[in-house]
């Protein structure tokens, strides 16, 4: 054998140790992948293609969802926020692992339970279809009851709705009221900087108008695009108000946190409660206290939640949002 071909076998196994070592691991990746049961044919924002999937361990975790994760080769399109349609039903990417050694990409996945229909330019999002989503229940934190109108009372209900970010529903609007469960809920507070490739909309109960809303459809302000000439009363926006949440950024596991919330009038701060959110998707944090205008929560001490982020809003009572978006870190 010459030392040129000899040269040229070893360059395939890789030059260096380093490169060896990785081209080893990518090719146990592939006889793992290429060979275990659990492997199955899905489409990954409409592109077909195959994947694993394995079930995530529910041990110590209170919320109820059926999260899984999905194992792709590097090539695949998978991002956070990717629609998979796997086995009849679409799931949603909520986090992408960063790999150490890179030899394929994992990500954790829940199942959508909503899908979602408003109007975009005069048609039906979605290509007509609406939007798949993972609606959430945060109704527990901050039950109570709103006025509207004069004599009116309404459950002050609220949902936590997380979407993938793209040019439909990055153009839902603060106030735009939508169609959950045959309930109408409006929009109070959206977040693209948390996850990135997805949205959170932190959504309150409203009430269902037939004059406005399409019940048949699920479609909420339907007429209000149909007849465009219709007056509508549009709820004044709160330019001159705000509300700043403060607190620590970073939270350890285990810890116990707490932050506060002012509203600003003018420039000038006034006294004035708020309702607080906790915008929390993976069950990170428990709820310990809550008044007026501070809440204190408890990190689960759960080294799995490293790196994963909450958001802390607070509500002040006419609807202007505030909210802190934290990193939760190791102890040590």
């Amino acid at each position: 054998m010459s030392y040129s071909t000899f040269r040229k076998r070893m360059s395939l196994k890789g030059n260096t140790a380093f490169e060896r070592s990785l081209n080893q691991q990518k090719r146990e990746f592939e006889l793992y992948f290429n060979n275990t049961i659990n492997r199955e044919m899905v489409k990954i924002d409409g592109i077909e293609q195959t994947a694993v999937f394995q079930d995530v361990n529910q041990n110590n975790n209170k919320d109820l969802s059926d999260d899984k994760y999905i194992i792709t080769e590097n090539d695949s399109n998978m991002k956070v926020g990717s629609y998979v349609e796997w086995r009849d039903k679409t799931w949603m990417v909520f986090t992408e692992e960063y790999k150490t050694i890179n030899s394929h990409k994992q990500a954790k996945m829940k199942s959508s339970n909503q899908v979602i229909k408003w109007m975009v330019d005069g048609k039906v999002c979605g290509d007509g279809n609406g939007v798949p989503a993972f609606i959430q229940n945060q109704t527990l934190y901050t039950l109570g009851v709103s006025t509207s109108g004069y004599y009116s009372w309404i459950v002050n209900g609220k949902m936590m709705m997380y979407m993938q970010n793209n040019r439909e529903t990055m153009a839902i609007k603060i106030g735009q009221r939508i169609f959950i469960g045959g309930m109408v809920f409006q929009v109070m507070f959206k977040d693209n900087v948390s996850r990135k490739g997805l949205i959170n909309y932190l959504l309150e109960q409203d009430f269902v108008n037939p004059e406005r809303d399409n019940v048949e459809l699920e479609i909420a302000d339907y007429y209000d695009v149909i007849n465009p000439d219709k007056d509508v009363d549009e709820k004044p926006s709160n330019v001159a108000k705000e509300v700043i949440v403060s607190g620590a950024d970073n939270a350890r596991i285990g810890a116990l946190v707490q932050y506060e919330a002012k509203i600003f009038h003018d420039g000038t701060e006034v006294d004035e409660e708020v309702d607080w959110t906790i915008a929390d998707i993976d069950s990170s944090a428990e709820i310990v206290e809550q008044t007026a205008n501070s809440i204190k929560l408890r990190i689960v001490k759960d080294f799995r939640k490293v790196g994963l982020t909450i958001n802390v809003v607070a509500t002040s009572k006419d609807g202007t949002v505030g909210s802190k978006t934290v990193r939760i870190v190791s102890p040590y």
